[in-house]
């Protein structure tokens, strides 16, 4: 677990690579890779990646890091880690280079399989959020002001209307039937298609009732925002058995799940 210090030393560095981030934000020439996955990787994954290494290196040499960009550990070694570092130094890459403003960095540290501190700095729009285990969830302003999550009371069981929240670049067909169930419930849908854990922090404030995530996803993705999620009061369950997504599997790959904000959930 982090002491004051170590949290701000943190958000030092996340707000550090934001902006190393931001000097390669719509730059003309950017250099873009295809994985062999088929998603994108760009230079700015590439040096977001490295500059954050460097820094939880420097500060906390005792704790691996598990990154999207990197080779990762055999399972039979990860497991018997008491904490780990788990990042995704751009979450969005598909937003980054549409230049859309909802890209992210997100980082976390897990102790075995779950997480104790998350962050995730959307760097476009100047804004950070965090949460400690047991500390609650912090939104930091561009003005430096911090607010504790969540900022609004979810107010849907009055008003009857949900705020839905799917992937921007990733939405299937499996979307429109969820939403199309929660239609026929009765509910009346507002349907934002949002980038990478942008989406995870508007549920966290509040500002959506929910995310729906049926297909790929991976622990990088979701480690940071499932706690500031669950530090503001909300919660994320998988769709299978409603249970919380646990993290450094043998697979990183998440099962489909749904993210609830405060006081928003509702039996399907």
């Amino acid at each position: 677990m982090l002491n004051n210090k170590q949290l701000e030393q943190v958000i030092g560095g996340i707000s550090d690579a934001s902006k190393i981030a931001l000097s390669y934000y719509r730059k003309p020439d950017l250099s873009i890779i295809t994985k062999k996955d088929l998603s994108p990787v760009t230079e700015a994954d590439l040096i977001s990646n490295q500059f954050i290494r460097q820094f939880l290196q420097s500060h906390f040499p005792d704790i691996p890091l598990i990154s999207e960009e990197e080779e990762k550990e055999d399972y039979e070694i990860r497991k018997t880690r008491e904490y780990s570092w788990i990042l995704d130094p751009i979450d969005g890459t598909s937003e980054f280079i549409a230049c859309n403003d909802e890209f992210a960095i997100n980082l976390a540290l897990l102790h075995y399989d779950h997480p104790v501190f998350g962050i995730i700095s959307i760097p476009a729009k100047n804004l950070i959020y965090y949460a400690i285990k047991g500390g609650g969830s912090w939104k930091i302003n561009p003005d430096g002001v911090r607010q504790r999550l969540p900022l609004t009371v979810s107010d849907h069981q009055t008003s009857g209307k949900l705020k839905v929240l799917i992937s921007r670049s990733h939405a299937s067909h499996s979307e429109q039937e969820f939403c199309n169930k929660l239609e026929a419930l009765g509910w009346l849908l507002d349907v934002r298609p949002t980038g990478s854990a942008y989406k995870h922090v508007l549920v966290a404030e509040g500002t959506a009732h929910l995310y729906y995530k049926p297909g790929i996803c991976w622990e990088w993705d979701t480690a940071p925002g499932q706690l500031i999620i669950e530090e503001a009061g909300g919660s994320v369950l998988r769709l299978e058995d409603g249970a919380p997504l646990v993290y450094n599997k043998a697979s990183f790959q998440n099962p489909g799940f749904i993210m609830w904000a405060p006081g928003a959930f509702i039996p399907l």
